[in-house]
C-alpha cells in the first residue's frame, strides 16, 4: 500500500500519493540543478558544489562529482526502488568509481581537467563556471557565497589535494526507497566495522496532479557528527597562535612573520595556525605556520612548470628534512635537530618567491 502525505495550501490541505522518479537521469538533473537540497548536515558534509555529470572514467561514468567546501571528493550514484542493482552490485560500482578515480585523477592538474571539460560542456547549466578556467575561478566565489567571506581557496585546495593523492573519496548512494534495498546493516557495516564512507540520502516521492514533493534524508552511521564552524573557536592572532607553540618554534615563527611583513606578503589567520601568500593576482600560498612546531611548504600553484614539483621537493628536502604529505604539501617538525636547517630552508623559500615575484612583476611590463 502506498504512503500517502499532506501538503498544506492556504487553508486546505492536499493529498499526495507516494510515487517514483520516472528514470534515474531525471533524479540525477534534479540533483544537479540543485545541490543544495543534498542533506549535507544529515552526512557531515559541508556545502557542496556539482563538478561533474557523467564523468568519463576508464570502468564507466561517474553519475554526480561533487566537492564540499572542505575539499572533500563526493561520488555520487543515484538508483530507482525498482533497480535489482540497488544493494551489493552499487557497493562494488562506486568503490570502482573511486578506485579508477584515484588512479586517472590522483593530483590537482588531473582532477581539474575532469572538471572543465565539465563545465565547458553542454551538460553544464550553471553560468557562473562557463567561463572558468581554473578550479579556484570557478569554486573561490561560490564557496565564499555559500561559505561566508572567511571561506579559505587555499586550506580548501590543500585538502583537496591531500584527498585525492590518497584516494580519500566520499560514496553516496542517492535513491528513492534506499532502505529498502540497500539495507542500514549493509550501511551500518561498512561505516562503522570496515570504515568505508559510503553514505545514503533516501528520496521519499509524493504526487498529486501531475505535480510531485521530493523529501530528501541522509542515511550515514558514524561516531557522530563534527562540530560546525560557529562552535570550532575564535581566529588565532599572532599572540595566541605563539602562545600555542613551542618557545623554539614560537622563536621561528616571530622571524618567519616579521621577514614576511617587510616583503610585503598577505597573511591569512585561521583557526589554529596562519598562511603566508605572495601578493599577487590571485594570491599564491608559500608557507604555512601551525601549533605547536609545524612548518609546511606549499607548491601547489607555483609556477614550477612540467616536472618542477618534484624537482622542487628535492631541493628542498636536500635544505632541511621535510615529510611530504600528498603532491605539493611539505613539512617540518621544529625541534632542536632541526631548528638550523628550518632557518636555512626559510632562507631558500624567500630566494623562491623574490624570483616569482620578480617573474611576475616582467610579464605585467
Amino acid at each position: 500500500m502506498k504512503r500517502k502525505a499532506l501538503l498544506k495550501d492556504g487553508d486546505e490541505f492536499v493529498v499526495l500519493e507516494e510515487s517514483d522518479f520516472d528514470a534515474e537521469t531525471a533524479l540525477q538533473e534534479a540533483l544537479k540543478r540543485n545541490p543544495g537540497v543534498i542533506p549535507v548536515a544529515d552526512l557531515d558534509l559541508r556545502e557542496v558544489v556539482v563538478v561533474g555529470r557523467e564523468t568519463p572514467l576508464p570502468v564507466g561514468a561517474i553519475d554526480l562529482l561533487l566537492l564540499d567546501a572542505e575539499g572533500q571528493v563526493i561520488i555520487a550514484e543515484t538508483k530507482l526502488s525498482r533497480n535489482p542493482e540497488l544493494r551489493r552490485q552499487v557497493v562494488a560500482q562506486v568503490l570502482d568509481y573511486g578506485a579508477s578515480l584515484w588512479r586517472t585523477a590522483s593530483t590537482l592538474k588531473e582532477f581539474e581537467g575532469l572538471v572543465l571539460r565539465y563545465w565547458r560542456s553542454d551538460a553544464c547549466e550553471d553560468e557562473r563556471v562557463k567561463d572558468a578556467t581554473s578550479l579556484r575561478q570557478g569554486l573561490e566565489p561560490i564557496f565564499k557565497e555559500l561559505c561566508g567571506e572567511e571561506w579559505d581557496y587555499d586550506a580548501f585546495e590543500a585538502a583537496l589535494a591531500e584527498n585525492l593523492a590518497n584516494g580519500q573519496h566520499i560514496y553516496l548512494v542517492v535513491a528513492s526507497g534506499l532502505m529498502d534495498g540497500l539495507s542500514r546493516d549493509l550501511l551500518q557495516y561498512l561505516n562503522l566495522c570496515l570504515n568505508v564512507p559510503l553514505y545514503g540520502v533516501e528520496i521519499d516521492v509524493f504526487e498529486t496532479a501531475g505535480r510531485q514533493l521530493i523529501v530528501p534524508r541522509g542515511v550515514r552511521y558514524g561516531p557522530g557528527p563534527r562540530p560546525s564552524p560557529s562552535t570550532l573557536g575564535p581566529i588565532v592572532d599572532r599572540t595566541t597562535f605563539l602562545a600555542a607553540c613551542t618557545p623554539l618554534a614560537a622563536t621561528f615563527f616571530e622571524r618567519m612573520l616579521d621577514e614576511a611583513e617587510e616583503r610585503g606578503m598577505i597573511f591569512y589567520w585561521g583557526r589554529k595556525g596562519f598562511s603566508v601568500r605572495m601578493p599577487l593576482e590571485p594570491p599564491i600560498t608559500v608557507m604555512y605556520g601551525f601549533p605547536p612546531d609545524e612548518f609546511h611548504v606549499y607548491t601547489a600553484n607555483w609556477p614550477l612548470g612540467t616536472g618542477g614539483q618534484s624537482e622542487f621537493r628535492q631541493r628542498l628536502i636536500g635544505v632541511a628534512p621535510f615529510r611530504p604529505s600528498g603532491q605539493y604539501t611539505n613539512r617540518l617538525r621544529l625541534d632542536e635537530k632541526t631548528q638550523q636547517q628550518g632557518y636555512a630552508a626559510l632562507a631558500f623559500i624567500w630566494g623562491e618567491v623574490e624570483k616569482m615575484m620578480m617573474a611576475a612583476a616582467q610579464g605585467d611590463e
